[in-house]
């Protein structure tokens, strides 16, 4: 029980930015495994949780031990959890939200050769991953409130041929969430995870995704 107490803390505290990490922006990194989609009062997200998120959410904080943070990553390591949600903004303030079995319908992942793949069923899920991640729903729906309300977690299986899942945020490539008819298009490595570079003219901070300096057009360093 302590243990999922603690993935409860880890997950609120990290997307609350209530942490950062001295090597990883947190703040930019989960900008990027977030993907919204907004048209007028309807909103739709894909929330990717990397196994990897785990340690950089915990990094320094003397609460977790490097033995939970094993556990935690060990349980979700041989899946691809994503988080969905489908709303409606009323102009009252209420809204409406997909349901669990009706997004599940909906939603896929896509590889970068183009495979479709569905989520799991809850018997095709360890024991050890639902279990960490069973009693974090209502927790949602308490600390987020109405929003939580709406937030459905699934589980997929994108394996290599070693049998390893085959995303890593830190590995170049690509993947998509689809769900509610929209498309989240995620391109790997994240650049939150990449080293910066720096421009060669003023040694500016660059990003590492970045070529050119924007302002001076040249070549950035390492």
């Amino acid at each position: 029980m302590k243990h999922l107490f603690l993935f409860v803390v880890v997950l609120f505290s990290a997307t609350s930015f209530g942490q950062t990490s001295q090597k990883i922006n947190l703040t930019d990194y989960i900008r990027e495994i977030q993907i919204w989609h907004k048209e007028n009062n309807h909103m739709s997200l894909a929330f990717w949780i990397p196994t990897g998120y785990w340690k950089i959410a915990t990094e320094g904080n003397p609460q977790i031990s490097g033995e939970t943070v094993d556990q935690i990553v060990s349980a979700f390591d041989d899946y691809v959890l994503v988080c969905g949600l489908d709303v409606d903004i009323h102009t009252n303030g209420t809204a409406s939200f997909t349901d669990e079995a009706t997004l599940r319908q909906s939603i896929s992942l896509i590889d970068e050769q183009g495979e479709v793949y569905l989520p799991l069923d809850d018997d095709e899920v360890s024991p050890e991953a639902s279990g960490f991640l069973e009693p974090m729903k209502p927790m949602f729906r308490q600390m987020l409130g109405q929003m939580g309300e709406g937030m459905h977690f699934f589980f997929f299986k994108v394996q290599d041929e070693n049998g390893k899942t085959a995303i890593d945020e830190y590995k170049e490539g690509s993947f998509t969430i689809k769900h509610s008819d929209k498309e989240f298009n995620y391109t790997l490595p994240l650049v939150a995870l990449m080293p910066g570079k720096k421009c060669p003219v003023d040694h500016a901070e660059m990003k590492g995704n970045w070529k050119y300096c924007p302002f001076h057009g040249d070549l950035l360093k390492e």
